[in-house]
């Protein structure tokens, strides 16, 4: 059930609210609904059950609103993302503290691909070095699988959206991998940052991780950073002291499970206008880019906690 409140799907900066439309594309005129499907042989077999063509333009037979007919799931009670506001929120008064344990553990190699218009990292640890988050809401430790960007924050905070939203995907250390997690409902841990444009252009380079979008311009390239370049996940994180939103929700792509433990950062990341105009460069869902992100889902009683 998507949310008819059009000022959730608002950015606070007008600039970007230009370039952010559910329902217009830059490329609408010339692209068939089957050139938005995302790459079934990459995408689909990393953070969906399954491939499925889907679109972000409404007016696609696939589009936010008819994901139902791809999954039942997107019909759900708890779907995501959603609007996050402190008046609708419980604070947590006693708590444990949300570590992310290993965020500074150094990755053997890195391997970012474009999954067909934004791009995914896959951090490759040793076992023992696989970052865990741990504490917080979390019963248990989730193991650190990857992440990846949204152009167009999915969670809006206080009725509006900003620039970027990163999802740093966790699974729960009780099951032997990703793939056995993804579809359990105790499965996965997200830990999302939204990222605002700083309004000077003076600085080009704040974000490791948004230097290496030129070599995977075209839909499905990978890139392999050479060992000098490797990043931690400390780098992308920063901490996890920030306030912040926890519920529970779901994938925000088809099959849209209802196996995702949400913690959406309260605090604004920095990003440059460099670095946003480097993402928009990726090409997929046929050529140029298009707002990759979900509207805002009816909450539905559900309990958002702030901690």
């Amino acid at each position: 059930m998507v949310s008819n409140n059009s000022q959730h799907n608002r950015f606070g900066d007008k600039i970007h609210q230009e370039y952010y439309n559910f329902y217009e594309s830059t490329n609408k005129l010339e692209a068939s609904p089957n050139s938005f499907v995302k790459n079934a042989s990459n995408y689909g077999s990393r953070w969906t059950s399954d491939a499925v063509p889907f679109s972000y333009l409404e007016e696609h037979e696939f589009g936010p609103s008819n994901w139902g007919a791809l999954s039942a799931n997107c019909n759900g009670l708890y779907q995501s993302p959603v609007n996050l506001a402190l008046n609708r929120s419980r604070i947590v008064h006693k708590k444990r503290p949300l570590e992310l344990v290993g965020a500074a553990n150094r990755p053997a190699s890195i391997t970012v691909l474009n999954e067909g218009g934004s791009a995914a990292y896959f951090l490759d640890f040793r076992e023992e070095k696989r970052p865990r988050l741990r504490g917080g809401p979390l019963p248990v430790d989730y193991l650190f699988y990857q992440f990846h960007y949204h152009l167009g924050s999915e969670h809006s905070l206080e009725g509006k959206r900003s620039a970027v939203e990163v999802h740093v995907v966790f699974y729960n250390s009780l099951y032997e991998s990703f793939e056995d997690a993804r579809d359990q409902l105790d499965g996965l841990a997200v830990v999302a940052l939204i990222y605002e444009v700083l309004a000077k252009d003076r600085i080009q380079n704040l974000n490791k991780w948004a230097r290496y979008l030129d070599s995977v311009i075209e839909e499905g390239r990978k890139y392999r950073p050479p060992a000098a370049r490797i990043f931690t996940l400390q780098d992308v994180v920063q901490n996890t002291v920030w306030p912040y939103f926890s519920y529970e929700g779901s994938l925000t792509t088809p099959p849209c499970s209802e196996t995702v433990r949400w913690l959406v950062a309260t605090e604004r990341m920095p990003l440059t206008k460099s670095e946003l105009k480097r993402m928009r460069q990726l090409k997929g869902r046929g050529g140029a880019w298009v707002q990759n992100a979900r509207p805002t889902q009816a909450l539905n009683y559900r309990r958002v906690m702030l901690y």
